[in-house]
């Protein structure tokens, strides 16, 4: 069955086999924005691993190894693969093939639609993963309370842990180049 009507989806143990890495994990930020093909990169916080963390190059792992980079976002051949920063999901990726390097090389690439976290879909998801011999769930690195979550940074702006009081913390707007489109930006010089 379809993910909606105008879009058919590979059943979820197609989906499965297909991709080498299943993770759950929240958007933390969007970037490499293009706006001619309408495609985005996003940085993941990875809660679980539920299949493939061994499949994850090292020099993927951002912010000791809590997050990942997952592009092909807007591309339309993926049914349901459009994110806003805090949603949690679960992602089907792969490592990005030699032919998208270098612009993509240590991301790893969506390979079909996204899940909504649900106890269903959850269980629906294990259960595929489970019935492959050799195949354990691995659990993030621990890591402190994410005081970002939740709060909401606008024009820009990212949430960062404070330095001095790990219990803290504030948006920051962040020295990136701009996009070529216009959009409010987020200005830190008081002013």
């Amino acid at each position: 069955p379809g993910a909606s009507g105008t879009c058919p989806e590979r059943a979820l143990e197609r989906r499965e086999e297909e991709a080498n890495v299943v993770l759950t994990g929240t958007v933390e930020e969007i970037l490499n924005v293009d706006p001619v093909q309408h495609t985005y990169s996003c940085k993941v916080r990875v809660w679980r691993y539920l299949k493939g963390k061994d499949v994850v190059a090292q020099e993927s792992l951002l912010d000791g190894g809590n997050k990942v980079v997952i592009g092909g976002f807007g591309d339309p051949l993926i049914c349901d693969n459009q994110v806003s920063t805090g949603d949690t999901r679960i992602f089907f990726v792969n490592p990005a093939p030699p032919y998208l390097w270098p612009a993509h090389k240590n991301e790893l690439m969506l390979n079909s639609s996204l899940m909504r976290i649900t106890l269903r879909n959850l269980e629906e998801v294990e259960f595929c993963v489970e019935d492959k011999p050799g195949i354990h769930f691995t659990a993030a690195p621990s890591m402190p309370p994410d005081v970002c979550r939740g709060m909401l940074c606008g024009f820009g702006a990212v949430c960062e842990p404070s330095v001095e009081d790990p219990g803290r913390a504030s948006c920051v707007c962040k020295k990136n180049v701009c996009p070529a489109m216009v959009a409010p930006v987020c200005g830190s010089d008081a002013s």
